[in-house]
């Protein structure tokens, strides 16, 4: 992975700026699962985390990816050592994360704190 990352964040550097060129404002989203532990984030204006229980995750791991209870399990203990996961309160203090979402409830729930987070200024790096 650490031979990989410094290539992936030329390329999304690269990208961003194409976007920057492109349009003179708008919001970019980078999903990566291993943006924190990749140190990608100083690139970026603002860093989430959108949180839900282990049940919740291990059944929609089941009933939308169609994943085993078992292979569920596993996937969200191998992510446990991932930074902003297993230290998410620690990353926060530091502000490394600007916003943790709580996603515990339904789809049109997440929809309206991420729009609440978009306009709040705590949310962005300052």
């Amino acid at each position: 992975e650490r031979i990989v990352w410094p290539y992936v964040k030329k390329e999304i550097q690269a990208r961003l700026q194409e976007l920057r060129q492109k349009y003179d404002h708008g919001i970019v989203v980078l999903e990566a699962a291993v943006l924190l532990d990749a140190e990608w984030d100083d690139m970026l204006n603002a860093v989430w985390v959108v949180t839900t229980s282990a049940p919740i995750a291990i059944e929609r791991l089941v009933s939308n990816r169609n994943f085993t209870r078992e292979e569920a399990q596993k996937r969200i203990e191998a992510q446990e050592p991932r930074r902003g996961i297993g230290n998410l309160q620690e990353e926060v203090q530091h502000g490394v994360v600007t916003k943790v979402i709580p996603n515990t409830n339904t789809e049109q729930d997440l929809q309206d704190a991420l729009l609440q987070a978009l306009q709040d200024p705590s949310a962005w790096k300052q």
